[in-house]
């Protein structure tokens, strides 16, 4: 079964920072540039308010204020490049300006520069060891990068700093810790977030995913039920819930799921192929092919239509017509060891073992460690290597 972890959209960006409204005493600059930039920032004037600033940086270039001010305007406008040139002059002149690290952090993320975003955001954290703003970036990031243990830290870390209802830290904790298998304490996370917000389906989507992996299919079944009544066109708690009712031998019910889930969407692929694996576990081999079929129909340039009817034609010792499907899986992706192990099985069946003995020394060679056993078996122990 995929995994369909949907990322929310990230926290939203910390609150445009005070402007200062009155200068030192050193500061030729007329404060009222400071006053109008503020105004027009609050206005949405973006361009405005950069307008200001420039005014006051081309009577004082070293106004640390103005720099950082303009920055936060130019990420505004989506100019992230100079956005970052004026926080690096923010540092430069003020090496200790925790919030300038943050804010070049997120020009960089928005910049694609994910380990240059963290690295300011771990700065910013060292002046500020409980900035939230930073704390939720990084951890974001790092749920990106698969560092799901990073990632799982910092969200701990913000709930930990007086957050028992941030409940996006406790929903984003949860889907690190579903990608770390540890989805016991996810079920936990996610039960939070169901506490603050009962309505949210995704909570109970990735609950039930996590339920799933520790084989609890009942209570599977009950959230993506949930989900369904607040969402009735979820394709994939359809497919969740058929695959979790497969598990506890409710064919009819998965049954129902898959056609449900095929009708929101009919080129909702795997979802032909968990169809026919309910009617190949039942035992009804014409129902299966029809699906196996079906999906060959419709998708004829994909390797997985050919190779999961191919791999169930080998089940039934349908040796022949199995080669030809994984065959043509092998053609669309000369790489699939699973493709090359069944069909060194269909081989076998057919008392053919020199195809069969090649294929399986292929499908090892690619990694698939059941080809191990099955050379011992079909190809005898002292068997030279035939691939060159």
């Amino acid at each position: 079964m995929k995994n369909y972890i949907v990322l929310k959209s990230l926290l939203l960006l910390m609150a445009f920072v005070s402007f200062v409204g009155n200068a030192s005493a050193e500061i030729a600059a007329d404060t009222s540039f400071f006053e109008k930039g503020n105004v027009k920032y609050k206005k949405g004037d973006f361009l405005g308010a950069i307008e200001e600033f420039d005014k006051v940086l081309a009577k004082d270039p070293k106004n640390v204020e103005a720099y950082f001010n303009r920055g936060i305007c130019r990420t505004e406008i989506g100019d992230n490049e100079s956005a970052i040139e004026d926080f690096n002059n923010v540092l430069e002149l003020n090496h200790n300006h925790y919030k300038a690290f943050i804010k070049r952090g997120i020009a960089k993320e928005q910049l694609g520069d994910q380990k240059g975003a963290i690295d300011d955001f771990s700065k910013a954290l060292v002046h500020s060891p409980k900035d939230p703003d930073a704390l939720s970036h990084r951890a974001n990031i790092k749920y990106l990068l698969s560092d799901y243990a990073g990632s799982i830290k910092d969200y701990t870390t913000l709930i930990e700093l007086a957050q028992p209802n941030n409940f996006e830290a406790f929903y984003k904790r949860g889907l690190a810790r579903n990608e770390y298998g540890r989805f016991k304490e996810a079920i936990a996370d996610f039960s939070r977030v169901i506490e603050l917000y009962p309505k949210y389906n995704y909570a109970y989507f990735y609950r039930g995913f996590a339920k799933n992996h520790i084989d609890d299919y009942k209570g599977a079944i009950e959230d993506y039920t949930k989900v369904i009544e607040l969402d009735p066109n979820d394709k994939f708690s359809y497919y969740n819930r058929g695959y979790s009712k497969l598990q506890v031998m409710d064919f009819d019910g998965a049954d129902k799921d898959y056609q449900k889930a095929t009708e929101i969407d009919p080129k909702f692929e795997e979802a032909y192929y968990q169809w026919a694996e309910v009617f190949a576990t039942s035992g009804n081999t014409k129902a299966a092919m029809e699906k196996f079929n079906k999906a060959v129909e419709l998708f004829p340039n994909h390797k997985d239509a050919y190779f999961n009817r191919g791999a169930y034609l080998t089940e039934i010792d349908k040796s022949k017509e199995a080669i030809t499907d994984l065959t043509k899986a092998i053609e669309l992706n000369p790489k699939d060891k699973e493709a090359y192990y069944f069909r060194g099985i269909a081989y076998a069946q057919l008392n053919k073992n020199s195809e069969a003995c090649l294929d399986l020394k292929q499908a090892e060679q690619l990694g698939d460690v059941r080809a191990t056993e099955m050379i011992k078996s079909v190809c005898g122990r002292n068997t030279p290597n035939l691939i060159k």
